[in-house]
């Protein structure tokens, strides 16, 4: 072997020998002496690789055993030597110890691929859906208060039910940024169950309720969702906007009427809303463009707590959450902490008397089931098209997430709820409707400002919060359907005001049951309208080798034939002047429903009685098998001819055209 030292330094050969023993003896005994770190497969960094009395000759002369060997169990702390070494390079680095690769390797180690500690992208993300939920707990107080009035029971049900359905509902909802709470929907309608059996009955209906959304969660039926119309999505909106409104101006109210402006109350509230609206909408949005840290706070967090502050300096006569919900609301401390299980004034008549009690709380639940469930699948069709996420929420995993939420809330002594539209938009408009962990910081917040800064907590103004939520009401409305006026469907525009008029005045489903029915017998109308006949003459060739019918009578019918457009279909024919042959082509139609199949079978059997014959062509296959099923009884006048070739095989009657014995009805199709 020719020996690799440079011409500037020339040593013994025996030095070389003993240089090349050592090397080979660490290259290929290193793992030995260490076997708990095998030399893995992976290449060293470069700059171990590398050395500086290595020459950088041509590569191409390198023999198989030049190559670069890793002989340390770690690619980072690892020395590489050529295997052919020098007498004059620089001394051997000491190999690491056992020790110091496991460190070196403990070093290099990542347990998670995205930690949102070290990762700014995540770690802004999550900032900013805490914050988001921060200012969403404190826009969900009043609404929680409020509905606890409604319902009938303690204003610490109603936020105890908010933590806790907040919480579940934002863990296995639909998508992000949907805030849960005790809702005036389904406040409504159990407030008629406080009233008779006491606030214990509310639990056991909450807890039921959610029972009910998640087996109807499971069976997919919040798919059905889909067929509520585009109207009725709009009257939906308006209608609940209008309610918020209605709820908000309460707090401008003293003892039944709007509070003077001349008076020092009026004055305080009316300024303190102002100010928040003009720090929300204007004031912070300028100061966020121009501070960067500003960002960090959404405008109605930051909005409401300056407006505490200065109303708290300038000594304002205003009204506070603890002022509306009672001092013992905002007392703090573990003793206010909900117990689990249902109390025991539901839970003894339950043992027993079971069937007498299910049959009291039964009713109420399948409504509060249904009107919960049907406000949050709208709350979350109205956030896949404000949220530009690319993404779209499960209707399956809303409905179940929100009967998880009403069944924990139930179980703790709630009153159950839903989806709140406002709430949710302030959530998505504060930056949190990118994660779920906003919905959970929002309960986390609202639980902690419970327990542990409740005296804080009730210091805030009514009216403060009340100036947010005027804002989300006029970002909600939709002011474009006002436009909408002589420019879209009568039956439509009639839709919206129902829809808007019935939210208002009574319950969100029986507005959207109602609008929905009105859309779709709209529909039908107006579907029912559009059936038409155009005359024509043609040639038929009658399959199974019957005779060419020249210059036979078309009907060709446009339009879809069922319940709505059966009778004017029955009116498009002149039996009576019609030859013995004709055709009623259904290539612009379809056939949809048991009255599309009773009109086509009363049409042939008034063709019959005067002994003429209908052919039926380019009928779907679909169409002639619901009509062969239909006609049991056999109807030798009418005849299926040229249906779709490539569904259907010839089949001939077994029996000629001018037969007068009753036959089943048979497909006779015909090649194009």
């Amino acid at each position: 072997m020719k020996s690799s030292i440079t011409s500037g330094d020339r040593r013994p050969r025996a030095a070389s020998k003993m240089t090349l023993i050592f090397c080979l003896t660490l290259s290929t005994g290193w793992a030995f002496a260490h076997p708990a770190l095998p030399i893995p497969n992976n290449k060293p960094p470069k700059s171990i690789l590398t050395h500086e009395g290595f020459s950088n000759t041509s590569t191409s002369s390198r023999s198989a055993k030049e190559k670069l060997t890793p002989i340390s169990g770690t690619p980072f702390r690892g020395i590489s030597k050529r295997l052919g070494l020098c007498a004059n390079d620089e001394p051997e680095e000491k190999p690491p110890s056992q020790l110091e690769s496991i460190v070196a390797n403990a070093k290099s180690i990542v347990l998670f691929k995205s930690n949102p500690f070290t990762n700014p992208t995540l770690r802004t993300k999550y900032l900013t859906a805490a914050t988001a939920g921060l200012a969403v707990s404190l826009a969900m107080v009043p609404e929680a208060v409020s509905f606890s009035f409604v319902a009938g029971v303690s204003p610490l049900v109603g936020l105890w039910t908010t933590v806790v359905l907040g919480f579940f509902a934002a863990l296995f909802g639909g998508r992000a940024g949907i805030c849960s709470s005790a809702s005036g929907a389904c406040s409504v309608v159990v407030a008629a169950l406080c009233a008779s059996h006491g606030g214990g009955y509310l639990a056991g209906c909450a807890a039921l309720a959610g029972i009910l959304q998640i087996v109807a969660g499971t069976a997919g039926m919040g798919k059905l969702i889909r067929i509520v119309p585009h109207p009725v999505m709009i009257g939906f909106v308006n209608g609940l906007t209008l309610v918020m409104l209605k709820a908000q101006m309460t707090h401008f109210k003293t003892a039944g009427k709007f509070m003077s402006l001349f008076t020092a109350e009026g004055k305080a509230t009316y300024g303190c809303a102002i100010l928040t609206m003009f720090l929300v909408r204007f004031g912070l949005p300028k100061l966020q463009e121009k501070v960067e840290a500003a960002k960090a706070v959404p405008p109605t967090l930051g909005g409401v707590v300056l407006a505490a502050i200065v109303a708290k300096y300038l000594k304002w006569p205003v009204k506070t959450l603890a002022d509306v919900a009672g001092s013992e609301t905002f007392r703090g401390g573990l003793s206010i902490l909900p117990k689990i299980g249902l109390p025991s004034s539901v839970w003894e008549p339950l043992m027993n008397a079971p069937v007498e009690t299910l049959r009291v709380i039964l009713p109420y639940a399948i409504t509060m089931a249904a009107v919960g469930s049907i406000e949050s699948l709208l709350t979350l069709q109205l956030l896949d098209g404000l949220v530009d996420d690319g993404k779209r929420g499960s209707t399956k995993r809303e409905v179940i997430g929100q009967g998880i939420g009403n069944l924990a809330s139930g179980l703790t002594g709630g009153i159950g709820g839903c989806a709140l539209i406002g709430q949710s938009l302030i959530n998505a408009q504060s930056g949190g409707g990118v994660s779920r962990f906003s919905g959970m910081s929002m309960a986390i917040f609202l639980a902690l400002g419970i327990v542990s800064f409740a005296p804080l907590l009730g210091q805030i103004p009514v009216v403060a919060l009340a100036g947010v939520m005027l804002l989300v009401c006029q970002s909600t409305f939709s002011w474009g359907s006002l436009r909408l006026f002589g420019k879209i469907p009568n039956i439509d525009m009639f839709t919206i005001l129902l829809t808007t008029y019935v939210t208002v005045k009574d319950d969100l489903a029986k507005a959207v049951l109602l609008g929905t029915i009105s859309s779709a017998l709209g529909f039908a109308w107006k579907q029912s309208t559009t059936i038409s006949a155009q005359i024509t003459h043609t040639n038929l060739n009658v399959p199974g080798g019957g005779p060419r019918l020249p210059n036979v009578k078309s009907y060709n019918i446009h339009g879809p034939l069922f319940f709505g457009s059966s009778q004017a279909f029955s009116g498009l024919f002149r039996v009576k002047e019609d030859p013995d042959d004709i055709v009623i082509d259904f290539t612009s139609s379809r056939v949809f429903d048991h009255s599309a199949l009773d009109a086509i079978n009363a049409l042939a059997n008034r063709y019959g009685a005067l002994g003429k014959r209908v052919y039926l062509r380019h009928l779907s296959s679909d169409c002639a098998k619901l009509l062969g099923r239909f006609t049991t009884e056999g109807c030798p006048h009418l005849k299926l001819w040229n249906l779709i070739p490539q569904l259907i095989r010839y089949m001939a009657l077994r029996k000629t055209l001018n037969t007068t014995k009753t036959l089943p009805l048979q497909s006779l199709v015909e090649r194009r």
